[in-house]
């Protein structure tokens, strides 16, 4: 199927904190960010709209909420309560409005901040909805306010008819942000085509864990193209079920079958294929190559089958669930100047690993040696350049980090976020691009918590 298109898809520390208020005040920000945040019940949803300045480090935030006299916005390391930054909001009986800084430490209400450090840019509302900008630099030094990093921050927002401010689930909003994304403009070639890796039907087992594959064969194209984007096709009968979608290229000697079975069992068709191409995962995104960049197609040494491995995790084993998820590619015969790949590094989990109960902060390492790559592919490999990634892990990470080694000198990291949440796995774009040489150390360090646990958690033949 094709789709034309010619548009863009796209949808020292007071003084410190001084200087960077003078520094915000040459104007406003652009809200280029948003996202829809749904209520914990109910269909009702605010909208969040934000934009920032990496130069200067500031942020602008902008909430739209359904009409309401009391907004609060609150910016969290998790999802409790508990060391959260809030900024209150509204009007009172009188109509007068009220704005203030605030936090909690584990009860609610929160409590008005001593330092003021947000500054409030609107509040006003109509006859159907409640507006609140605010703006502040990333770092203010008070500990009750949340800073502004390369993590995940979990964003709540409530709403009243008062200045009480009771929490009602259906009046209250949560959801993971990354603050910090990189978006760039995406234009999609004048012939842009799009194919589809899924399962039909198939029937979930009833069971806390399952790994099902299968193959699928590659789009049929006369010529060289270029995959130039991947989206997950979700089956909304089984969203919160399927954990992650991975799409393996295959040899063009693998012995396949169009039977689905257990990736990790005893049929050894399933273990064939491990060159990770495409990925999605809980909370994930659609994903646009860099506009110089695509994955090959059609070429004699490109593949004609690949593997698609969808983990489904039914803890409450559910029976008589079918799934027809999986993950559209879209591609292109007009060819970008660079062929893309993924790689995938981390610790694998074989035979075992496991991580003891009341643990805070349990780390387990992977390293990747570049200089094996070679001897692996049984070809020289050239230097890479990074330009993206995408952490994955399980329930009890809290933490990840991917850092850059040289001669045994740490250089920098490829990814890290320290306020990892499962339930929001997105492919994430770096700031500059890095280049990785041959012979170069990729270490991979999780941070799990098991605090909640009283037993070992074992983990066995899978990638984190």
């Amino acid at each position: 199927m094709e789709i034309r298109r010619g548009s863009a898809l796209r949808n020292v520390c007071l003084l410190l904190v001084a200087v960077l208020h003078v520094l915000g005040s040459r104007g406003p920000l652009d809200l280029s960010h948003s996202r829809p945040v749904n209520a914990l019940e109910g269909d009702d949803y605010v909208f969040l709209l934000w934009g920032y300045d990496r130069e200067v480090q500031e942020i602008t935030l902008e909430i739209q909420t359904p009409l309401a006299s009391s907004v609060v916005l609150g910016l969290g390391p998790d999802t409790s309560l508990n060391r959260s930054d809030f900024v209150v909001g509204g009007w009172n009986e009188h109509n007068e409005t009220y704005f203030y800084d605030a936090h909690t430490e584990g009860e609610w209400p929160p409590v008005k901040d001593k330092s003021q450090d947000y500054v409030l840019l609107d509040l006003s509302r109509n006859k159907t909805h409640t507006i609140m900008r605010v703006w502040r630099p990333w770092f203010t030094c008070d500990r009750h306010d949340q800073e502004i990093e390369n993590d995940t921050v979990r964003v709540m927002v409530a709403i009243g008819d008062s200045e009480n401010m009771e929490l009602s689930d259906d009046r209250t909003f949560r959801k993971s942000i990354f603050f910090l994304e990189i978006l760039a403009d995406v234009l999609y070639p004048e012939i842009t085509l799009f194919y589809d890796f899924k399962v039909t039907d198939f029937l979930v087992p009833d069971q806390d864990t399952t790994y099902a594959c299968t193959f699928i064969p590659m789009p049929r194209v006369s010529k060289k193209h270029h995959v130039i984007r991947y989206d997950a096709i979700e089956d909304p009968d089984t969203v919160g079920i399927v954990h992650h979608i991975l799409i393996y290229i295959c040899g063009n000697n693998t012995d396949i079958t169009s039977e689905i079975g257990d990736c990790y069992g005893s049929d050894a068709r399933f273990s064939q294929c491990m060159s990770p191409t495409f990925g999605w995962a809980v909370g994930g995104e659609p994903f646009d190559y860099p506009v110089n960049s695509g994955v090959s197609i059609g070429m004699p040494e490109d593949p004609l089958y690949v593997r698609i491995e969808i983990h489904y995790s039914n803890f409450e084993n559910k029976e008589g669930l079918k799934d027809s998820s999986g993950m559209r590619i879209y591609y292109t015969p007009e060819l970008r100047l660079h062929d893309s790949a993924t790689l995938m590094t981390g610790i694998f989990t074989f035979p075992m690993q496991f991580i003891p109960p009341g643990s805070k902060a349990f780390r387990n390492y992977g390293l990747c040696n570049t200089h094996l790559m070679a001897e692996v592919l049984g070809r020289p490999f050239e230097d890479l350049t990074v330009t993206t990634y995408l952490l994955h892990a399980h329930l009890t990470a809290r933490g990840l980090r991917v850092m850059h080694y040289r001669n045994g000198t740490l250089i920098g990291t490829l990814g890290e976020d320290k306020r990892y949440d499962f339930s929001f796995q997105q492919v994430r774009n770096l700031v500059n691009s890095v280049t990785v040489k041959m012979g170069d150390q990729i270490l991979v360090e999780c941070t799990s918590s098991t605090m909640d646990r009283e037993g070992v958690t074992f983990v066995s033949f899978v990638m984190e």
